[in-house]
């Protein structure tokens, strides 16, 4: 015979007993009754919501780890993890690229800057308004392949001196077709005293850059005084 709890009122009870002493229910009863089985806690499923996705793809190195917490499918994370590896993969390739590329970048300006040093090693050529004018008179394609984006000396005599519309000082030397259609001349800013000092009637010589022409007229900037 062993005492037992009885499971109504709590008190000591004799397993051989009927029934409780103390409160009367059956001790066969209380035993009959199985006990609940202890079960384990039921995990919630949880579902990416749209600012959790909307993190993973734009920002997956932070935000696909949110997809290891408990109840997200399997799926989710392949998904997530997935997008990760990629977005990895693209940020690595494109950090080639930039490398590749700037090695590219720097041959380049290695060979421009090479140019410009071969520009400035060759004798520039020397001409008179009046042929850059009578060049241009006859036929301004031709005269554009040989005066167009082309550095070179012109000498003449200063017919007028202005600005144009934005205040840069140009100077239009004698030996256009007509007082109209004289060639110009722009000064770089850095010359605007040089053009303040000079006066019609004077002879002057110029180093430019050809850019073309206007009606016939042959227009050229980046002008500097051959000193």
């Amino acid at each position: 015979m062993a005492l037992i709890d009885c499971g109504e009122c709590g008190r000591m009870a004799s397993d051989q007993a009927a029934a409780c002493p103390h409160c009367g229910v059956p001790i066969v009863q209380i035993f009959a009754s199985p006990l609940p089985a202890s079960r384990a806690p039921a995990v919630a499923q949880r579902s990416v919501g749209f600012w959790l996705g909307l993190g993973i793809f734009l920002v997956p190195m932070i935000f696909a780890w949110f997809l290891l917490r408990l109840g997200h499918s399997a799926t989710s994370r392949i998904i997530g993890f997935g997008w990760l590896v990629f977005a990895l993969f693209a940020a690595l390739g494109h950090e080639g690229e930039d490398a590749v590329s700037g090695g590219s970048t720097s041959s380049t300006s290695a060979r421009s800057q090479s140019a410009k040093v071969a520009q400035q090693v060759e004798p520039l050529h020397e001409y008179t308004a009046q042929q850059m004018a009578a060049e241009y008179e006859r036929n301004t394609v031709a005269a554009d392949q040989h005066f167009k984006g082309r550095r070179f000396k012109v000498t003449g005599v200063v017919d007028s001196i202005n600005t144009d519309l934005f205040g840069k000082p140009y100077v239009t030397l004698r030996g256009g077709v007509n007082q109209f259609m004289e060639p110009q001349f722009k000064l770089s800013d850095a010359h605007a005293n040089y053009a303040a000092g000079l006066q019609q009637g004077m002879r002057i010589t110029l180093i430019c850059k050809g850019r073309g022409d206007v009606a016939k007229t042959p227009m050229s900037d980046e002008c500097i005084p051959d000193n």
